[in-house]
C-alpha cells in the first residue's frame, strides 16, 4: 500500500514537472513572438496639462516585454518627476500597463517680484502648471523667507490661513499678513496659527474701523495695535 502511494506521488510529481516545462516553453515562445510586448498604457489621476512631463517617461517602455519590467522601478521614476507625489503601476497581461498617479498638492505661491512658484506643504517647488490665483500668496519684501516659509507652508497645508488674508509679506519682522481690508497683521517667525487666533479673538477684525492699521501679535497672547506702521508706539489689548 505504501509503495502504491509512493508510486502515485512520483507520477503526479512527474506530471507537474512536465506541465510546468510545457507552460514555460509556451510562455517563452509567446514572449519571443512579441505577444507580451507593451502596446497600451492607461494613465489615471493626471491632468492633461501635466501629460507632457509624464508621456516621455512612459513612452520609453512601449514595445518592451511586460514581464521584464519592474513596477517599482517605473513608480520610482514617475515619482521623481516634479509635480508627481507618487505612482502605482499595475500590469494587465498580455500587453497593457495601467498607471495611477497622485499629483503633489500646492499650498501657496511664493513671489520675489520677478517670478513666482507654487510650493507644496514641504516647500518643494512645483512646475508652473500648479500656479493658481486661489492659493495664498507670499511675497518676499526684505525678510528672511527661509525662516518663514516652512511654517507658512505647514499652516497653509492645514487650511489655517483665513480667507480674509489677501497676501502675506515676508519682512524683517517676519511674516506680515495683509487682510482684505488693508490691516497689517504682524505674525513674526513662528506660531502663525495661534497668533492669528490671538488677532481674531482680541477683536482685531474690528480695529481697522477704529483707525488702527497695524496689529502686532508677537507678544505672548497680547495684541498691539498701531495707527501707523512706522510708528512703534501703540496700545495693547
Amino acid at each position: 500500500m505504501r509503495i502504491g502511494l509512493r508510486s502515485g506521488f512520483v507520477r503526479l510529481f512527474g506530471a507537474l514537472l512536465v506541465t510546468t516545462a510545457v507552460l514555460m516553453l509556451v510562455f517563452r515562445y509567446l514572449e519571443g513572438s512579441g505577444e507580451f510586448d507593451l502596446r497600451e498604457i492607461g494613465v489615471y489621476g493626471c491632468r492633461a496639462v501635466d501629460s507632457a512631463a509624464v508621456a516621455p517617461a512612459l513612452h520609453a517602455y512601449l514595445g518592451r516585454p511586460l514581464p521584464g519590467l519592474s513596477a517599482r522601478g517605473i513608480e520610482s521614476e514617475l515619482a521623481s518627476i516634479p509635480g508627481i507625489d507618487s505612482a502605482e503601476v499595475l500590469f494587465d497581461l498580455p500587453d497593457r500597463l495601467d498607471v495611477v498617479i497622485s499629483l503633489s498638492r500646492p499650498v501657496l505661491v511664493l513671489c520675489d517680484g520677478a517670478a513666482e512658484v507654487a510650493l507644496t506643504g514641504r516647500c518643494e517647488p512645483l512646475p508652473p502648471t500648479f500656479l493658481s490665483d486661489t492659493l495664498p500668496r507670499v511675497e518676499i519684501s526684505g525678510g528672511d523667507y527661509h525662516r518663514v516659509l516652512p511654517g507658512l507652508a505647514e499652516w497653509a497645508s492645514t487650511g489655517g490661513i483665513p480667507d480674509t488674508v489677501d497676501r502675506i509679506l515676508v519682512e524683517p519682522s517676519g511674516a506680515v499678513a495683509i487682510a482684505t481690508d488693508g490691516m497689517r497683521i504682524i505674525l513674526g517667525y513662528s506660531d502663525f496659527d495661534s497668533r492669528m487666533q490671538t488677532f481674531v479673538s482680541s477683536g482685531g477684525r474690528c480695529a481697522m474701523r477704529n483707525g488702527w492699521v497695524e496689529a502686532d501679535t508677537r507678544f505672548d497672547g497680547q495684541l498691539v495695535l498701531r495707527g501707523n506702521p512706522s510708528n512703534r508706539a501703540g496700545v495693547s489689548i
